[in-house]
């Protein structure tokens, strides 16, 4: 049976600050202080875990700090991650509930040698089959190639399985050329490759657009409280949740989730409209948990029938 795997190059261990008053005042105490170990492939594979599906997460985690990775272990979760020399990076979420606002602070984190990129993309290699889907997420570390994920999609698909893309700047652009089955761009990342800004819904689509002529299968541009557009090379349509959530636990994490519930649709066989269904459901679920990828199933289920879906999209 097919089967997911996540790959994150660049895991992090995500740290979470609740303090309201942060942009207010020079001194105060944090309501609440959490760290999770994450990565975006790491979170795309805790969601796929939330709806219940089976998911191997590979890829680098730092000597010093592998530890909560392999406590993520679990009945539907695997990790078999290379530990590098150095420590995994910590992302820095700073969340004031009452102004509204996050702030997000990346601290710089372990460097991978040449045999460590070998050894990863024989670990991949060795675990991927025919009809697996695999899942490419994030920035690369330093010393990683600009064209790593580019040289493992072109892997992944001479063995027949089904490649997703979520990266950003160089990586993006070079993994791109290999023809990965679907990229889920945000709007500042479409607009990067695009090298213009994009500022209607009919430039978004012209740009996805052309981006199918590289050979990329479909294109999900996530849009924030806007949904997502989504296009492939028969159609094109819009998809968001209406009422928009107002309350928020943070949003870090949602695109990852969107990613996974997209590969969970097309594991179950869903129709490509109800894999975006799914996708945005998943995503907007992220919303209300404070861990990335770690929603509630049950939410998720009562969100997919406030999904609005607007297809055969022109422009």
């Amino acid at each position: 049976m097919a089967k997911i795997v996540s790959v994150t190059a660049n895991t992090a261990i995500d740290l979470l600050i609740e303090a309201d008053g942060l942009y207010r005042l020079d001194n105060l105490i944090a309501e609440s202080s959490r760290e999770f170990a994450c990565g975006k492939g790491i979170n795309a594979a805790k969601a796929v875990e939330s709806l219940g599906h089976p998911v191997i997460c590979l890829g680098f985690a730092g000597r010093q700090s592998i530890g909560p990775f392999n406590a993520l272990n679990s009945g539907l979760l695997h990790t078999d991650l290379i530990a590098v020399e150095g420590k995994t990076r910590t992302n820095i979420t700073l969340s004031d509930r009452s102004a509204g606002r996050e702030t997000h602070i990346r601290t710089p984190g372990y460097r991978v040698t040449p045999e460590d990129c070998r050894g990863l993309a024989e670990k991949i290699e060795a675990s991927v089959l025919a009809g697996d889907i695999v899942i490419l997420s994030g920035s690369l570390p330093a010393g990683a190639p600009d064209d790593f994920y580019r040289t493992l999609i072109g892997m992944c698909r001479r063995k027949s399985a089904v490649t997703f893309l979520d990266s950003s700047g160089r990586s993006l652009a070079e993994g791109i050329k290999a023809g990965p089955d679907l990229i889920k761009p945000n709007l500042q990342e479409l607009e990067e490759l695009a090298g213009t800004g994009l500022k209607t819904t009919s430039a978004v689509l012209k740009a996805a657009r052309s981006l199918l002529g590289l050979g990329i299968g479909r294109i999900c541009v996530s849009l924030g409280d806007e949904g997502v557009l989504a296009v492939d090379a028969a159609s094109a349509l819009a998809g968001r949740v209406r009422p928009c959530p107002i309350e928020k636990a943070t949003q870090v994490g949602c695109g990852d989730a969107l990613v996974a519930g997209l590969a969970v649709g097309l594991l179950r066989r869903l129709p490509w409209d109800d894999c975006v269904r799914l996708g945005i459901a998943c995503g907007t679920a992220n919303l209300y948990s404070p861990e990335p990828g770690r929603f509630n199933a049950e939410r998720a289920a009562d969100i997919l029938t406030e999904v609005e879906i607007t297809p055969n999209l022109s422009g």
